[in-house]
């Protein structure tokens, strides 16, 4: 055992051998080193590190980065990406798809957009339908109840009886008529009561009443008189030169028809304004225990006294 020892040594030894010890000597050492500190011990987090690069070499330096970082290949080694925007490496270039594809999800995209829009026109005229149902029709306005009155009225020689002289017709006296004149007024048409009893006068000159009409508020106080179907009343008028002129109204008819809202505003606007203006100067626009009503030209009685100022009826007045 010793002399072998004693060859390996002298073997050793030798020049020739030299490197080949030196070698084997080398990597025991860095075997013992590495099992000493690197071996046993887990891989450390990779931070970023200078470039490795041989050097003189000429090329794209290869940086190790962090993995949240994008990885930029420059041929200065520099990690950041200046220009451009990322883009999904899955999805096809532009151009590169086929034809038959495009034209396929073109196809498929419009379907949808053809349903929705079908859809869309459906609930359209579901609601359509739905508020037809529910929404009530307009109900027409109700026509209105007008009435009209075709009187007589004229001079009378003294001394001729009622209702037998030749007198001026009017066929459909126009509200707020004067007669005989609006520059020589007696009395003013104003209209009818209710029901279309009777025509309603409002007396604006001084004349001596005669007659069957009915006197408002009474016969010694008379403003206004109501003329019924087939009666009459005279009025004895003194003129400005002294002489005795007797006219005679008479109520022919009343008549009652019924009108649209278009045909009643012409009624009120063939009111006669000069007859309205006369009656505002004198103060006569009211009529005693008479209002007007809801229909045009239509008056009622007031509660309180009318009844009794209807019931002075008279047929001379001296």
């Amino acid at each position: 055992m010793t002399d072998f020892l004693k060859a390996v040594k002298a073997d050793l030894q030798n020049r020739r051998m030299l490197p080949i010890v030196a070698i084997v000597s080398v990597a025991l050492v860095a075997a013992v080193a590495y099992a000493v500190l690197g071996g046993g011990s887990s891989p450390a987090t990779p931070t970023a590190s200078v470039p490795i690069t041989a050097p003189g070499a000429v090329g794209i330096a290869v940086i190790p980065s962090k993995p949240e970082t994008a990885l930029a290949e420059t041929t200065n080694g520099t990690h950041e990406q200046r220009v451009g925007k990322a883009r999904d490496p899955f999805k096809p270039l532009p151009g590169s798809e086929p034809a038959a594809g495009s034209g396929s999800a073109k196809t498929a995209s419009s379907k949808p957009a053809s349903s929705s829009s079908a859809s869309s026109k459906s609930s359209s005229a579901a609601a359509g339908s739905e508020s037809k149902s529910t929404s009530k029709p307009s109900t027409p306005a109700k026509p209105k109840t007008v009435y009209r009155v075709a009187a007589l009225f004229g001079i009378i020689p003294a001394g001729t009886a009622p209702l037998t002289a030749q007198l001026s017709p009017y066929e459909s006296l126009k509200l707020m008529t004067a007669l005989p004149s609006a520059n020589q007024p007696l009395v003013v048409f104003r209209g009818v009561t209710a029901g279309g009893k009777a025509a309603t006068f409002s007396l604006v000159g001084e004349a001596i009443l005669h007659g069957n009409a009915t006197c408002l508020p009474n016969a010694s106080q008379c403003q206004a008189i109501d003329v019924q179907p087939g009666h009459y009343e005279q009025l004895e008028y003194l003129a400005p030169n002294g002489e005795t002129i007797i006219y005679e109204l008479r109520v022919v008819t009343i008549t009652s028809s019924k009108a649209t809202a278009a045909s009643l505003a012409g009624e009120l606007r063939g009111e006669s304004k000069a007859g309205r203006e006369l009656l505002g100067r004198a103060g006569l626009l009211q009529i005693p225990f008479l209002r007007a009503s809801t229909q045009a030209g239509v008056f009622v009685f007031d509660l309180g006294g009318a009844h009794g100022a209807r019931a002075h009826r008279f047929s001379h007045h001296s």
